[in-house]
């Protein structure tokens, strides 16, 4: 009787692009797998995948994504809640899973959440996909919460960020995980852009739409120096590298206590944990990090999918 394969696909905005070459080797050499659970920009991934899109329609997609289309989606929020308003995202989501239930997906699919009231983790099993999808991938002050019901849910992030013990849940024998969180190393944290890069645009951008809100505002983005405790390689941090380097500390400390308690897992671990949540504009070079991931590790990787 073969045994069911499951594969847990983390949290990593950009970074999470390499899970598409993961899908690619896993087509590659004939690793069928059973379900799916995904963390943030893994559970967007992960839906398209268990939704029909083949690796290759998702490469493409990711392929075409410019900075500019990126920041056509983000709209800022102008409100107390957060920086950017979902809405935009919530209607590309839409474009193509806006009808789908998560039961009624290809493969079966899950995705996780948390509650920012309680701190408990929500699991979603059913209901609509767009809906999973958008509460484990926002980013909390950067995308406001989605709300269901009574509760506030933000970036599966911050209790699950490799949802390998959701996968065991929905049936799989055996799981992949896919760790593309961010390195909590001090050298890869914040490290400089690029010029070109999408992150640098990004960060020009932003720094101007900011300037017209009050002047406190703009001041606390990039007219003020900051304090020292916020600096590293004398670059200063915006509010995006605070956020999200505090979310890779946080997911580094959860991912170690999860381990203990996992079933049989097999983690990969690409090695982008130097691009940041926004280098849409790397997606080549991130795809075939995925790739070339599972390709080094595919010999036991293959040993332990067949159970020798």
């Amino acid at each position: 009787m073969d045994r069911k394969i499951g594969l847990a696909l983390g949290s990593g905005g950009a970074r999470s692009l390499s899970d598409i070459g993961v899908f690619l080797w896993l087509k590659e050499n004939n690793v069928e797998i059973s379900c799916v659970s995904g963390c943030s920009m893994g559970s967007i991934i992960g839906a398209y995948f268990c939704a029909g899109f083949t690796p290759e329609h998702l490469k493409k997609i990711a392929l075409d994504i410019k900075w500019t289309d990126i920041i056509k989606y983000l709209r800022l929020s102008f409100s107390t809640r957060s920086i950017f308003n979902w809405s935009r995202i919530s209607k590309f989501l839409n474009e193509d899973l806006g009808h789908k239930q998560i039961e009624d997906l290809n493969i079966p699919f899950a995705c996780v959440a948390a509650d920012i009231n309680s701190g408990q983790e929500v699991v979603f099993k059913k209901g609509k996909v767009v809906t999973a999808i958008s509460a484990s991938s926002c980013v909390p002050g950067v995308f406001p919460p989605v709300k269901i019901m009574d509760r506030h849910l933000v970036d599966g992030e911050l209790v699950n960020p490799v949802p390998v013990d959701v996968a065991f849940e929905l049936g799989a024998d055996l799981v992949i995980g896919i760790n593309t969180c961010r390195s909590i190393h001090t050298e890869d944290l914040s490290s400089e852009p690029q010029e070109n890069s999408f992150i640098k645009k990004m960060d020009d951008w932003l720094g101007e739409m900011l300037e017209k809100f009050p002047a406190p505002v703009a001041d606390l983005y990039n007219k003020s120096p900051l304090p020292d405790f916020v600096r590293i390689d004398h670059r200063e941090r915006k509010f995006y590298d605070v956020i999200t380097d505090s979310l890779a500390i946080v997911s580094s400390r959860i991912m170690n206590l999860k381990r203990q308690f996992a079933g049989p897992h097999f983690m990969v671990r690409p090695g982008v944990g130097v691009y940041k949540n926004f280098d849409f504009d790397s997606a080549g070079e991130i795809i075939d990090l995925g790739y070339r991931a599972m390709d080094e590790v595919g010999f036991e990787l293959l040993n332990f999918v067949k159970g020798k």
